[in-house]
């Protein structure tokens, strides 16, 4: 058990190996997933030992994504110092998704920590989430002050469907901004949260499952050659604070966004320009997410009230047509649903979550944005569109 200096205990699950390296593990929100145990077995079958630590069990935190963002690494740092005083390895924290701020605000803590070896080669990360808070639809993002500061090793593994896919090149900058050699990795046909997929993993994931620890080794090998220095950066200047707000958010003077051109799940083609001079109801969304299919029928509730001058413009992410009609002889869908097949189209209209939508008025500008499931027939809803479409 190791003891940081606020008093938290961490139980961690150590698997032992004769090697020279260590694996620190932070576990996600969810906690541990069958995969996590057998990983570090195949880690530990080629040398490597692998501690696993629950951070949000050692704070008594609830398992939601307020509270990882909110843990401020020095439990990480105890973890990290202890680890190598136990064993004398060098070590590598390994987090995914939240978890990797901790791992970043972690690492900062161990150097100013003062301390005397750099044993420390950094970390790995699985689709990291870096920013401050999931931005309103459309907004730019901005990401938490030590990614913008780390000077140490990074590594990070970026599913190929993942959401930040597209947002890749702007994680980049903010890492490398505070001097950090950062190295990608694609990891190709899989999703986020590919190899922690409770219930039945596709063909894809188990794939990608399977490669994890190889790609985990040499993400140690590599990182291991970097220099790492002891001194940490210095912290940005924050110049702004995002501000997480739900429901429908009103966007002051927004200019039309370019039009775009998809096809349906049918193979016809259509463009947004398509529905110029209507109010627009544009929605991001994929069947892999409850919320969104929860607010479908409220959508089509919404469209049958407000009736012409006023259309659904649905666009999926990254799922195939044949799924998509299979969905539809299930659920009722009563708007065209287009079929952003590789995510650019999202990406390009900010999208950072799901379901994600836009209410453009008849001059295409964005009026109001949405990054959560609402229900989209609620009389305050429905009043404010009335106001546009009149």
């Amino acid at each position: 058990m190791v003891t940081d200096d606020s008093g938290a205990a961490f139980d961690v699950t150590v698997y032992p190996a004769e090697g020279q390296r260590l694996y620190l593990w932070l576990l996600p929100q969810a906690g541990q997933h069958e995969n996590h145990d057998r990983l570090a077995r195949e880690l530990v079958a080629s040398g490597i030992e692998v501690w696993m630590a629950d951070l949000l069990d050692a704070y008594f935190l609830p398992r939601t994504n307020e509270s990882m963002r909110s843990l401020d690494g020095e439990g990480v740092a105890a973890l990290i110092r202890e680890a190598h005083h136990e064993t004398g390895k060098e070590v590598m924290l390994v987090a995914s998704g939240r978890p990797s701020i901790v791992a970043l605000r972690g690492m900062r803590q161990w150097q100013l920590g003062e301390p005397d070896s750099a044993y420390l080669v950094g970390a790995t990360l699985a689709f990291p989430n870096l920013m401050v808070d999931t931005p309103v639809a459309g907004a730019t993002a901005e990401y938490v002050d030590e990614a913008r500061a780390t000077n140490l090793p990074v590594f990070i593994l970026q599913p190929e469907l993942g959401v930040y896919r597209w947002y890749l090149d702007e994680i980049l900058g903010a890492l490398r901004g505070g001097g950090s050699p950062v190295f990608v990795q694609m990891v190709p046909e899989v999703r986020d949260f590919y190899y922690l997929r409770r219930g039945d993993p596709s063909a894809e994931e188990r794939a990608a499952t399977d490669q994890l620890a190889r790609q985990l080794r040499r993400a140690g090998n590599l990182l291991a050659t970097m220099p790492r220095p002891l001194a940490a950066s210095p912290l940005p200047e924050r110049e702004s604070t995002v501000e997480a707000r739900r429901g429908l958010v009103e966007r002051d003077h927004a200019p039309p966004m370019e039009d775009f051109a998809l096809t349906d799940h049918l193979g016809a083609e259509q463009s947004l320009s398509d529905y110029a001079g209507d109010v627009i109801l544009l929605n991001f969304w994929a069947t892999w997410c409850p919320p969104c299919v929860h607010e479908i029928p409220s959508m089509n509730r919404m469209a049958e009230k407000l009736g012409e001058g006023f259309e659904i413009v649905s666009v999926n992410y990254q799922e195939s047509a044949e799924h998509i009609a299979e969905f539809m002889d299930e659920v009722q869908v009563d708007f065209p649903v287009l079929m952003d097949f590789d995510g650019r189209v999202a990406a390009g209209w900010r999208v950072f979550a799901f379901p994600s939508s836009f209410i453009l008025d008849r001059e295409g500008r964005i009026r109001y944005s949405v990054n959560s499931a609402i229900e989209w027939d609620d009389p305050e809803v429905i009043d404010t569109v009335r106001e546009l479409m009149q």
